[in-house]
């Protein structure tokens, strides 16, 4: 063999640079050239159709390798060796198996020590013998399988003298290989979204609005993996306008986060935040880690619960049941006026989000918050908290307290119909194919709701999230006084669309 990867093995822990938690996006990055030995082949095998029914799987070709993610989180939660004649193994920095010197049960045996007696399955004539977080396969010839049938022997020499050679070995955490716990690393980040109001991160224990400017962003979230000035508007046309702006918008990219921040240039304040699921079956996998977000509904008792989150952010005391804020503007109109920019005039839509609407009202009379929101005391500031670890832990538990658990929430697993259960129905999509020759993933749909718009993938899945302000003071300023509703509304739509082309044309 021309070349053999040297790979270190750590029991319920890693393989090499592979690290279990890991996101998908930071395995691709350990295996791009030069970050490690090359690996010439790698295949990524998941369910086109289905993203969440199997895992996400990284296939190292020439390795004998597989990566497997939860297909939820995107974590990695267990390595497979298929084959292991193509690696050179240590353990504790001795190499125990390589393509010369395959390790056999006994070398296993006496490298990680004593172990209970393991499972044989008679159906494969597989012996499997297990350590934490690992586990070792051994094929045995058929005509001995009666001798480990009842899984009290250990097959460390067979009758004929011989003794097996591992063929497959399995990294996991936890103690069982059949159940691997899933690892995930302590600062990933829930989102809580309520439409034209903003968001709360549950870690960073903090709010980001439509006023929040560049410096806002920055302390919260620290600084962006990279900053892009938007260039060109493929939708302006839909805005009826041809003036230049002075200068252009720009983004504040987090792929880490799976969150892109737009401030708009004349304000210097956020005017979208766009929110990424990253789906194997969507144009921009991979360029972001999945955010694990949370969408409030637009009824008064979703502005009521990040009230309150407000104040948690803020260390105010969490008032008890605290009345629903009235709405700045008349639901219908806001629904009606921004429902039109995404249907192109399907009145069957519109009056289908009317009484989604007006049934949301009806639900004020029962506080959104938790049955007993007044036992929250002030939350301390930071410099009286014992410990960063005890302060998170307290904001969490103050966080999980304040949302009732039955109030209905949109998730990035959620198909589109789900979505319209709670949101109410929509109208007719905007369509994107980003050009069929570079676009093997199809194209995808944006529906739009007052204050967010869905991107919706041909599977039905969400892609990605655009929350905006549409409240008619900013549209007019934004716009200028003369513009109709409509056109208004174009312009939101428009917003979605130029950051895809803002992505394209930067990667």
């Amino acid at each position: 063999m021309s070349r053999q990867l040297k790979l270190e093995l750590q029991p319920g822990k890693s393989l090499g640079d592979f690290i279990l938690g890991m996101t998908i996006s930071e395995a691709l990055n350990v295996i791009k050239p030069g970050n490690v030995a090359v690996i010439n082949k790698v295949d990524i095998i998941f369910n086109d159709a289905d993203p969440l029914s199997i895992d996400i799987v990284l296939k190292l070709v020439d390795d004998g390798v597989l990566l497997r993610f939860a297909p939820s989180s995107q974590r990695l939660r267990v390595i497979e060796i298929f084959d292991v004649s193509r690696l050179a193994l240590s353990y504790r920095g001795s190499i125990f198996s390589s393509s010369d010197n395959i390790a056999s049960f006994v070398n296993i045996y006496s490298k990680f020590g004593p172990s209970y007696p393991g499972d044989f399955n008679a159906k494969k004539s597989v012996y499997h013998l297990h350590y934490p977080g690992l586990s070792f396969s051994f094929p045995i010839p058929p005509k001995f399988n009666t001798l480990y049938s009842e899984g009290t022997e250990l097959p460390v020499e067979l009758p004929d003298g011989s003794t097996p050679l591992v063929s497959k070995i399995f990294i996991y955490s936890g103690l069982q290989m059949k159940t691997p716990l899933s690892v995930l690393p302590s600062q990933n980040e829930e989102i809580i979204i309520c439409p034209n109001i903003g968001v709360y991160f549950s870690k960073k224990n903090c709010i980001l609005t439509f006023n929040s400017t560049p410096q806002d962003v920055l302390s919260e979230l620290g600084p962006p993996s990279k900053i892009y000035h938007k260039e060109e508007d493929n939708m302006k046309i839909h805005t009826y306008q041809v003036e230049m702006t002075p200068a252009p918008d720009y983004f504040y990219n987090y792929f880490h986060l799976g969150i892109d921040v737009l401030f708009d240039s004349k304000r210097n304040t956020a005017k979208k935040y766009i929110f990424h699921t990253n789906f194997p079956t969507h144009y921009e996998f991979n360029l972001y880690s999945k955010c694990s977000f949370k969408i409030l509904d637009n009824s008064n008792n979703s502005k009521t619960i990040f009230e309150a989150l407000k104040h948690l952010a803020e260390g105010k005391f969490i008032p008890n049941n605290t009345p629903p804020q009235q709405p700045k503007s008349s639901p219908s109109t806001t629904t009606n006026d921004n429902i039109n920019a995404i249907e192109a005039n399907n009145s069957n839509g519109k009056q289908q989000n009317n009484n989604n609407n007006s049934s949301n009202s009806n639900n004020n009379s029962q506080s959104p918050l938790s049955s007993s929101p007044s036992s929250l005391s002030i939350l301390p500031s930071s410099s009286s908290m014992s410990s960063a670890v005890g302060a998170s832990s307290e904001i969490q538990a103050r966080h999980d307290a304040i949302i009732d658990q039955s109030i209905q929430t949109i998730h990035p697993d959620m198909k589109w119909e789900e979505v319209q259960n709670i949101f109410g129905k929509s109208g007719k999509p905007v369509v994107n194919n980003r050009g069929s020759i570079s676009n093997p993933f199809g194209s995808t749909y944006f529906y739009g709701y007052p204050g967010i718009i869905f991107e919706i993938m041909r599977n039905q899945y969400i892609s990605s999230v655009c929350l905006f302000d549409d409240s008619p003071i900013y549209v007019t300023d934004l716009m200028g006084s003369g513009v109709n509703n409509h056109n208004q509304n174009n312009s939101m739509i428009s917003g979605m669309n130029s950051h895809i082309d803002s992505i394209e044309n930067v990667y």
